[in-house]
C-alpha cells in the first residue's frame, strides 16, 4: 500500500505540474503569486484528497496519469521554455515586436497542447469518478474561476493604487 501511495503521489505531482502550468498563464509575473493556492502546485492534490477516492479509483487514476507521464513532462517542459522565451523577449534591452509576437505564439501553442492533454486525461479519469465526485470537481473548478476573477480585480486595484500614488 505504501508503494501505491508513492507512485500515486509522483504521478499526481506530474499532473499538478501540468495543471498549474496552464492555470497561471503568466507565471513570470508577480513574484510568489499564488503560493499556497492552485498555482502553488498542491491544488490538484488537495482536490483529490477532498474527493475521498477509494483504493480502486486511486489505482485507476494513477494508471491513467502514468500512461500520460511522458507527455505531461514534455508539455510542462515545453511550456516552461516557451514562457522563459516570452519573458526574455519582453525584458530584452531592445524592443522587438516581432520577437515578442513569435515568443507569444510559441507560448500560446504550448498552452493549447497543455489544455488538450489535460482534457484527454480528464476524459479518461472522469468515468472513474462517482456522480458526486464529478459534481465536487465542478464546484472546485467554479470556485477556482471565481478566485481568478478576484485575482484579476485585486491586481488591477493594486495597479490603480500605485498609479494614483505615484502621479500626485
Amino acid at each position: 500500500m505504501r508503494v501505491l501511495s508513492i507512485v500515486m503521489t509522483v504521478a499526481i505531482t506530474a499532473f499538478v505540474a501540468l495543471g498549474t502550468a496552464f492555470a497561471g498563464p503568466h507565471g513570470w509575473g508577480r513574484e510568489g503569486a499564488g503560493e499556497g493556492g492552485f498555482h502553488g502546485g498542491r491544488g490538484f492534490l488537495r482536490v483529490l484528497e477532498k474527493l475521498a477516492l477509494n483504493a480502486d479509483q486511486e489505482r485507476e487514476i494513477a494508471s491513467i496519469l502514468g500512461k500520460h507521464r511522458d507527455d505531461i513532462g514534455k508539455t510542462f517542459t515545453g511550456m516552461a521554455e516557451a514562457r522563459r522565451g516570452l519573458r526574455e523577449a519582453v525584458m530584452a534591452d531592445e524592443y522587438s515586436e516581432g520577437a515578442i509576437r513569435q515568443a507569444a505564439q510559441r507560448a500560446a501553442e504550448q498552452e493549447e497542447q497543455a489544455a488538450l492533454l489535460r482534457a484527454r486525461i480528464m476524459n479518461e479519469a472522469r468515468p472513474v469518478l462517482t456522480a458526486e465526485q464529478k459534481d465536487q470537481m465542478k464546484r472546485f473548478a467554479d470556485r477556482h474561476a471565481g478566485k481568478m476573477e478576484g485575482f484579476v480585480d485585486a491586481r488591477l486595484a493594486d495597479l490603480d493604487e500605485w498609479i494614483a500614488e505615484h502621479t500626485r
